[in-house]
Order: C-alpha cells, then sequence, then structure tokens
C-alpha cells in the first residue's frame, strides 16, 4: 500500500470517526425541528402590556372572558373558579402538546413539569388529610397527581406516612411524621418537585439547558423564601431553601441568612442575573412589600428561558421557554380573572401580573 492510499484511509477513518462523534447530537436536533418551529410561532400575548391591557380594564368577569382572544386557551364559565380551573386545564394541555410534539428521548422532561402543574392540589390533600378531614375530589393534569390524590382519599393520619414514603416524598413524610407547620410542608412538596425537573432522564446534549433552566430557578425560589423569611420575620429559613443553584452558592446563602436588613442582602447580588430586575423594583418594594420583588424576580425568570431558548435554537431550549411562558400566561389571567370578579381598580389589578 503506497503512502497516498495510506493517508486517504486514514483520513476516512478520521471522517468516519467525526461522523459517529456527532451524528448522535446531529439525530437529537433534527427531532427539535419541528416542535421548536411551532413552540416559536404560537404568540404569548398575555406576559406582555398590550395583550392584557383589555382584560386588566374589564368592568366584569363576562366582559374578560369575552376579551380572551388567544385560541390556547380556552377560558369557560361565569364564576372565577371555574373559569380560574379552565385557564389550568388549557395550560396542562398545552404542557401535554409540547411534550407529544417533543422528541421521545425528552417526555420525561415534560412530565415532570406537568407534575410540578399539581403541587397545589397535592399539597392541599395532604393538609387536608393531616386535619383529619376527607381531601375530596381535586383535579390534576398528571398521571403522578391523579395517582396521589387517589391514594389520599383513601388515607388516614397514619396512612399518609405509607403513601408519601410510596412515592419517594421522604422529606415530606418526615415533617408529616413531626407534625411541622403547612408552609414547610408546602416548601417540601415543592423541593420534591424540583428534584423530580432534575432527576427527569434526557439525552446528553439536552441536559445542560435543563440543568441551567433547573439551577436558575432554584435560585429564585431561594431569593423569594429569603425575602418572604425576611420581611414577615420568620426564624427557620434554612427549612424553606432549595440548596445550591446556578449562581447563588451554599456559602452565599448563609451569608444571606445572618443579614436581617432586604437591601443589604440585595446589594449582595452584584454582579448576578438577578440584581438589575431587583434594583429596579426596590421603589415598589417601598410602596407594597415583598411581593414587588417577587414579581421582578419571576419577570427576570421569563428573560431567563427566552435567552435559553435563543442560546439552545436547535434542543430543548425553546420548549422549556414555551412551557415556562405558558404558565406565566395562565397565572396572570387568573389573577386578572380574581382581581375583575372583585372589582378591584385596574391599577391594583396590574401590580398582579408577571410580563416579560
Amino acid at each position: 500500500m503506497n503512502l497516498a492510499t495510506v493517508l486517504w484511509v486514514g483520513a476516512a477513518a478520521a471522517g468516519v470517526g467525526v461522523a459517529a462523534k456527532f451524528m448522535p447530537s446531529l439525530v437529537s436536533m433534527a427531532g427539535f425541528t419541528y416542535p421548536n418551529a411551532k413552540f416559536n410561532a404560537i404568540g404569548t400575548p398575555y406576559i406582555h402590556k398590550k395583550g392584557l391591557a383589555p382584560l386588566v380594564n374589564s368592568d366584569t368577569l363576562e366582559q374578560y372572558t369575552g376579551n380572551v382572544g388567544s385560541r390556547d386557551f380556552a377560558v369557560e364559565g361565569d364564576r372565577v373558579g371555574a373559569v380560574q380551573r379552565s385557564i389550568d386545564s388549557s395550560l396542562a394541555r398545552m404542557v401535554e402538546m409540547a411534550r407529544k410534539d417533543s422528541p421521545d428521548a425528552v417526555a420525561s422532561f415534560y412530565d415532570a413539569y406537568l407534575q410540578k402543574l399539581d403541587a397545589r392540589p397535592v399539597k392541599e390533600a395532604i393538609k387536608a388529610v393531616m386535619r383529619n378531614e376527607a381531601p375530596g375530589e381535586r383535579e390534576t393534569h398528571s398521571d403522578w397527581g391523579a395517582m396521589v390524590i387517589r391514594a389520599l382519599q383513601k388515607a388516614d393520619r397514619e396512612q399518609l406516612l405509607n403513601v408519601l414514603s410510596s412515592h419517594g416524598m421522604h422529606e415530606v413524610m418526615e415533617l408529616v411524621d413531626e407534625n411541622a407547620a403547612p408552609a414547610l410542608i408546602e416548601y417540601a412538596v415543592d423541593r420534591y418537585l424540583i428534584g423530580r425537573l432534575r432527576a427527569a432522564e434526557l439525552p446528553k446534549p439536552t441536559r445542560h439547558t435543563r440543568d441551567v433552566y433547573v439551577k436558575r430557578l432554584v435560585d429564585i425560589m431561594n431569593l423569594k423564601a429569603i425575602f418572604r423569611a425576611k420581611y414577615y420575620h420568620i426564624a427557620d429559613i434554612e427549612s424553606m431553601l432549595f440548596g445550591e443553584g446556578r449562581e447563588l452558592a451554599g456559602w452565599t446563602l448563609e451569608h444571606m441568612l445572618k443579614i436581617d436588613s432586604i437591601p443589604e442582602i440585595i446589594s449582595l447580588l452584584e454582579g448576578t442575573a438577578y440584581i438589575d430586575a431587583l434594583r429596579n423594583a426596590m421603589p415598589r418594594y417601598e410602596e407594597r412589600g415583598v411581593q414587588a420583588l417577587e414579581m421582578a424576580l419571576d419577570g427576570q425568570l421569563l428573560h431567563i428561558v427566552a435567552d435559553l431558548a435563543r442560546d439552545d435554537s436547535m434542543g430543548l431550549g425553546a420548549g422549556i421557554r414555551f412551557v415556562v411562558e405558558k404558565e406565566y400566561e395562565a397565572r396572570n389571567l387568573k389573577a386578572i380573572a380574581k382581581g375583575v370578579a372583585e372589582g378591584l381598580p385596574s391599577d391594583d389589578i396590574w401590580d398582579m401580573v408577571v410580563m416579560a
């Protein structure tokens, strides 16, 4: 074999090696082409002022439902509870659509996201059994949520521990056994569900984007918990935290816990992705309290997932942006429905919505 042949064979082998290395990523990206184009084509009017204004300015609940023009949300009912349930159902259908349209390999992420949407009914059912009350029928959107609720409907206080253990909710079980405060049990349920998002089995090329999203979410939930605890003088802050996130290491959180001044805590965030949003929210914080800071962090999360979609345009980024934005649209729609039904001034309703 002459030198030219040897070099040709070597180059061909190297090419095959490179193709074999990158082929899984290329195949993975190809599976996102259709769903990502679909997600990017679907609008999100209810996280923007222009789309929200007609709803906020509605005089009656009937006028509000008539003003919801999005095909994504089937807003129905003549009472606020029914309207809010229809919004929740619409949101769950959109997450299910995202799961169906996306590659099967990332279905577990959307399953975990549906479980996250079931946090409220599961929390309420657990607390009802703790009070020796029947939890009753509760609407759920995930198989996990439905199974937990069915089991809790048949459970007494002692059986509640077995139900929680069988579903892997060990921290929640321990807190229930200790008869901990309901708020601490709620935080434990949230930690469990974030753990489900973090543990969802995904192809390697999609894990980084998921991990960034979850860690950013943990940062934001930690900051909300700290601000709320400091504002309301709650002592047991450690039980409200979610572990290390993207930018807030354990030592940073420990340092924050030692400081009572919320403005001083915010000053520690200099150089992070959260400082500008929180600094800009300080005038509203002085007027409206800690909710202004929580809303600012929610708005920053919308910017974060938009960045993820741009950075990972051929992977899971667009899907994460889609479900998070739709969840905040649903939240805004429910808040406005409640505000309109209660006859709140439009200025007060604007304070209840999150905008990108």
